[in-house]
């Protein structure tokens, strides 16, 4: 557990004066803990170095926008660059899980030796699907084709620090995750969730309001004792299901969200959301609008929020270019007519 800058008094409580005179004694703690990058550029950027320890970022939005491949691609990037990421699933097991990260790596393996022979990537994709479904071996599909080699020595060099876990959504409820983090807990660690709304409540509440907020709760209090980032997916409501364009007003639970999180991150699909006078006049950009995700910071409490990012998918090796760029079309807004 991270140490407090001023250790608190019996009971938690100092009096102003007190608190005061701790500081003037307590020596400065030099340098200040670095955010944990997500590797997406300008994404980080926007969030001055990343997400922060101590911080709860939600990321919300429909079904297949690329909430879990995001949050896997950030946690592979921070095993990379030397912290411990948990990642506590409750829709995928760790083999799934870990053939959607051999994937992603595939992507980027291809991408570095320029290899655009499609014919062969979509036999190597279908040999990991074979591993995901236990109709393969793993290690014949490392050993067929020196690609799928690469990602296994890519994989080797920071395996170790990204934890997979396989969530229930009966018995991890935030206890179990806290405890999941004393486990295996470095100096530089983080946890990353999926998703906030299956996360068991004890004793159950009927609520799902109450139990979201609680679920919250509890995520921002671990964060803040365990003195780690913690990214958990949100699930929208039905009305955000159907809407043209979701918003952090569409999350299940959406004002305990809200209060709670320190950073939300709204993913939609650039092609419904872009205003369509950009496509009245330029059909061709339907392709190019079709293949971006708009990543839209709705809150950040200590930077800048109301920001409109875009990042290209390459959703067949489950990953997102992370070379993005600032959204420059104008994008729809609820309760605007449409220009």
């Amino acid at each position: 557990m991270a140490a407090p800058l001023v250790a608190p008094a019996a009971g938690g409580a100092r009096s102003v004066l007190d608190t005061i005179q701790d500081l003037h004694a307590t020596e400065l703690r030099l340098p200040l803990p670095t955010p944990f990058a997500t590797g997406f550029d300008p994404l980080d950027l926007v969030l001055e170095g990343g997400i922060r320890a101590g911080d709860l970022m939600l990321v919300g939005g429909k079904p297949g926008q690329g909430k879990t491949i995001a949050a896997l691609q950030w946690a592979r990037h921070l095993a990379l660059t030397g912290a411990t990421s948990i990642v506590a699933c409750y829709e995928h097991d760790e083999v799934t899980l870990l053939t959607r990260l051999l994937a992603c790596e595939l992507g980027d393996v291809a991408a570095a030796h320029a290899c655009r022979d499609q014919l062969r990537l979509d036999d190597l994709r279908e040999a990991l699907r074979r591993v995901a479904v236990g109709s393969a071996r793993l290690r014949d599909a490392f050993d067929s084709d020196p690609l799928l080699a690469e990602v296994e020595d890519r994989v080797a060099t920071y395996g170790e620090r990204l934890v997979l876990v396989r969530a229930s959504g009966s018995a991890t409820d935030v206890g179990a995750l806290g405890q999941l983090v004393e486990r295996h807990r470095v100096d530089r660690t983080a946890l990353f969730v999926d998703y906030v709304q299956k996360i068991p409540v004890r004793p159950d509440v009927p609520d799902e309001a109450e139990r979201v907020k609680r679920v919250v709760e509890g995520l921002k209090e671990l964060a803040l004792a365990e003195g780690v980032p913690v990214v958990a997916i949100a699930a929208a409501d039905q009305a955000g299901l159907t809407s043209r364009r979701l918003r952090l007003h569409h999350f299940r639970g959406s004002t305990a969200l809200a209060y709670e999180a320190d950073v939300v991150l709204v993913l939609n699909d650039k092609l419904s959301v872009v205003s369509k006078v950009h496509l009245a006049y330029d059909t061709t950009r339907h392709d190019e609008f079709r293949d971006q995700v708009v990543f839209s910071v709705e809150k950040h409490r200590n930077g800048t929020a109301g920001v409109d990012l875009e990042f290209r998918k390459d959703f067949a090796h489950y990953r997102f270019d992370t070379h993005g760029r600032w959204v420059a079309e104008r994008l729809w807004e609820e309760g605007t007519a449409e220009g």
